[in-house]
């Protein structure tokens, strides 16, 4: 359940750097691939705590 956590956390504030423009994706320019990839992780987080809180999951 602490990995959602962690991960759903990570992911927000990788969406929110991404979109204050200030801050890009590693190896490239673009700020949109950021929010992007910080979106993915934030809805794998979500998954995950979903996935935890079923019981025998």
């Amino acid at each position: 359940m602490a990995a959602g956590i962690w991960n759903l956390l990570f992911g927000l504030a990788a969406l929110a750097a991404g979109a204050s423009g200030q801050f890009h994706f590693i190896g490239t320019n673009s700020s949109t691939l950021l929010m992007a990839v910080g979106g993915a992780i934030a809805a794998f987080g979500v998954y995950q705590l979903v996935r935890a809180r079923k019981p025998g999951g």
